[in-house]
């Protein structure tokens, strides 16, 4: 998303929250879609898949879009400048 002034800092921002956002939920949900098979149904030998094909990726994408409107939300608002 690039703003209609060109500020290019805002939009670093904006990025890097969704990023950091995408890493923090991708990371939980694989651990918890690779950990939970192996500790609730040892006897599943595809259980692991579940955290590597499924939770994590998901997990990513929706930290990266809670990033983002976090970014929007908390984003500073430009000085008015009067003429």
């Amino acid at each position: 998303m690039v703003y209609e002034d060109g500020n290019i800092a805002e939009t670093m921002r904006l990025l890097k929250f969704a990023f950091l956002g995408g890493i923090l939920l991708g990371g939980v949900g694989f651990l918890a879609g690779f950990i939970g098979p192996i500790i609730f149904r040892p006897e599943a030998n595809q259980g692991p898949l579940l955290g590597i094909f499924i939770t994590g990726p998901l997990g990513f994408i929706l930290g990266a879009v809670l990033g983002a409107v976090v970014a929007l939300f908390r984003s500073p608002k430009p000085p008015k400048i009067e003429p």
